[in-house]
């Protein structure tokens, strides 16, 4: 007989599982593993769903409608609190192009598919990750769309083929499984993190204890307190001892999955384990897991968004101020929306369809709007600011629409241009000892190079383009997504590269301000509300301050100068795999410059010393990937100076301002061969 008594370290499982994943995101290093709570949570919701749909299939008393019912009590009124909240409160930290990428993303959390938006828009393990209010709401889709197709499979596996439903979802974790498997060795894992069938397997987990405990026999104390410890172990490590680098998922993902396994199987009355996941503050904080989970990512977006120095002691305020409001979302929201006797079965359709529409509707119009006027948003703001010649603040911004819009707004013509990542923008006008105009873009990818070169090569017709020659660029898995910003113009630069005889010009958009009632009243309540005006990235004289700073030319003035810690260098590169296409794609983005420009010359930006040894012991492809771009130079007749070796010019640690970035003493050292 199916045992449905009140499991208090279950929730206690809960409450540890959403602590790691909140630590993880404020990014407290030795919670670098801290992710695997959301695979804890798939095993225990595959456990949990699974048994009362079997427990009510032999009853007979099963009804999809009613199991629906409750999924939306438990999930959307919640989830729909948090989305009103945040509709408005994004007003306040978000500048334009974050608030059409913000709405967009709401859509596809109402929608149930926010996994495949973030698969599409924003690999987890980034920094841009960081910044994204609803990131955590992927795995959300994913358990949602558990919940709407599993019951009708067993429903009518129970009509038909009653006796094998255990084999159907042992075959569907063992399918899920070898799919992700196969995922992880052969494809980004950007795609394999996010995709639904990737993640079956941990829910199908949970669904085999369940079954497992449908038909347990009593099991001996003593292996009861062997193998829940074993579990517990198995789940502290991962927390511990996994980190951003670790595959995952695939082989790595038994570890937590299968130590909650043993915990939900052996942890009984007697077991050390449950006692000690039975700790009230355990069970307290499982009991608000939901809500913690919901409300604990957008606070620390927008911390890391509106505090100019990050520090702890901001994150254990934003933690604690979530875990307040997650309390309250518990006790007022969910608790009372799950009572029927105080929210009826009409009601509770009623109120979540209906909000749903007007929030659907709302994102899909604010979205459309920020996005098709970003030349009155912060981005464009910005760019004028520096084309008067003043100093700001890095601050985050979207910075390709930036690069984008100081090249719109610069009026002095620009000979020299320099297009890369953020191991480029050391180099500027005293670096180069001549007037430069420096473009380059935090982890630039190919699209970023084409898009953003062909727009200022439009511009400015310039003599030489200087590109950054980053190792990523030909890497099949780089995990680059922030290119997408710039997705209009990297198609028309595709095709002015394959068709050189096209004509059509960047920049041919509408900058009228005939906006009708809504849109003024929209435009109206941001100017009111937004605290990222022009004047938030102006610099002070505030020398701790620890942000880097953007000057007229472009380039970067860094005012962090901490130590790198030696490591292997992974940046893009974690996963590594040439692509004849990106490289043949660049190739003739090269030979298009060629026929605007005069010069080209690529640059080899080195790494920290001590940081190079390392990984080129335990990845020499960095060394091939450098000759890869000498061939490429001497192919198209164009300089290539620098390399990722630092030795070669003598560039010691502390040139260094972490273990990718060269200070400008270092890449002086390079720039010296162009002339």
């Amino acid at each position: 007989m199916m045992n449905f008594e009140y499991r208090k370290e279950i929730d206690g499982l809960r409450g540890l599982a959403v602590l790691a994943v909140v630590f993880f995101h404020a990014d407290f290093k030795i919670f670098n593993g801290g992710y695997v709570g959301v695979d804890i949570f798939f095993v225990i919701s595959g456990y949990l769903i699974t048994t009362i749909i079997l427990h009510d299939l032999k009853n007979k008393k099963f009804s999809i409608i009613y199991f629906y019912e409750r999924r939306i009590r438990r999930i959307l009124p919640a989830l729909l609190f948090l989305i009103l909240i945040l509709s408005f409160v994004s007003f306040i930290f978000l500048t334009w192009s974050q608030l059409s990428s913000f709405y967009n993303s709401i859509k596809a959390t109402l929608l149930f598919y926010s996994n495949f938006y973030f698969w599409k828009n924003t690999p987890y393990f980034t920094t841009d990750a960081e910044l994204q209010p609803l990131l955590h709401t992927w795995s959300l889709s994913i358990e949602e769309q558990f919940y709407i197709f599993f019951p009708i499979i067993l429903i009518i596996l129970n009509q038909y083929i009653k006796k094998q439903i255990l084999l159907f979802i042992f075959f569907s974790f063992l399918l899920s499984f070898l799919i992700c498997y196969w995922a992880s060795l052969n494809t980004g894992n950007n795609f394999n993190f996010y995709f639904t069938l990737s993640r079956l397997w941990e829910l199908a987990i949970g669904s085999l204890v369940a079954y497992y405990l449908f038909k347990k026999k009593k099991i001996s104390d003593i292996f009861c307190q062997i193998f829940s410890f074993i579990g517990f172990i198995f789940i502290i490590y991962s927390i511990f001892f996994f980190n951003k680098q670790t595959l995952f998922p695939g082989l790595s993902t038994l570890l937590p999955t299968i130590g909650t396994s043993l915990i939900i199987i052996f942890a009984n009355d007697n077991s050390f384990i449950k006692k000690i996941l039975s700790f009230k503050i355990f069970v307290w904080i499982g009991l608000i897991s939901y809500s913690f989970y919901l409300w604990h990512q957008p606070l620390l977006a927008f911390g890391k968004i509106y505090f100019i120095n990050y520090e702890n002691s901001h994150k254990l305020l934003l933690i604690s101020i979530s875990l307040v409001i997650s309390f309250l979302s518990w006790k007022y929201i969910e608790k009372v929306f799950r009572n029927k006797d105080k929210i009826k079965t009409r009601t509770i359709w009623s109120l979540t369809v209906s909000l749903t529409v007007i929030f659907l509707g709302l994102s899909i119009f604010v979205s459309n709007f920020f996005k098709s006027n970003s030349f009155n948003g912060t981005e464009a703001q910005l760019a004028k600011l520096l084309s008067q010649n003043k100093k700001v603040y890095s601050t985050k911004i979207d910075e390709r629409q930036f690069a984008k819009f100081r090249i719109i707004y610069e009026k002095e013509s620009q000979k020299t241009l320099i297009i890369g990542s953020s191991r480029a923008m050391q180099i500027s006008s005293d670096v180069l000892r001549l007037k430069s105009f420096n473009l380059s873009v935090s982890g630039a990818s190919i699209e970023d190079h084409i898009a953003i070169g062909s727009m200022a090569v439009e511009k400015f017709k310039p003599d030489t383009i200087i590109l950054g020659a980053d190792p990523w660029l030909f890497n099949k898995y780089n995990g680059q997504t922030r290119w997408k910003s710039l997705e209009e113009e990297f198609k028309l630069s595709i095709n002015k590269i394959k068709n050189r005889n096209n004509n059509s010009k960047f920049f041919e958009f509408n900058t009228n301000n005939n906006y009708n009632f809504f849109e003024r009243n929209l435009l109206n309540f941001y100017n009111f509300m937004n605290l990222r005006n022009v004047n938030y990235f102006e610099v002070n004289e505030d020398k701790n301050i620890k942000k880097s700073i953007i000057i007229p030319d472009g380039s970067r003035i860094e005012i962090n100068t901490s130590q790198a810690n030696a490591e292997i260098i992974n940046y893009s590169m974690a996963r590594y795999e040439f692509s004849n296409e990106l490289y043949e794609i660049y190739n003739q983005y090269i030979q298009y410059l060629k026929s605007k420009s005069k010069n080209i010359v690529l640059v080899l930006s080195p790494y920290h010393p001590d940081s190079y040894l390392i990984t080129i012991e335990k990845k020499p492809v960095y060394e091939e990937i450098e000759k890869k771009f000498k061939d490429l130079a001497q192919k198209n007749s164009i300089r290539i100076i620098g390399s990722y070796n630092p030795k070669i010019y003598q560039c010691s640690n502390n040139e260094f301002y972490d273990n990718q970035h060269p200070k400008k003493n270092c890449i002086k050292k390079i720039i010296e061969e162009i002339k």
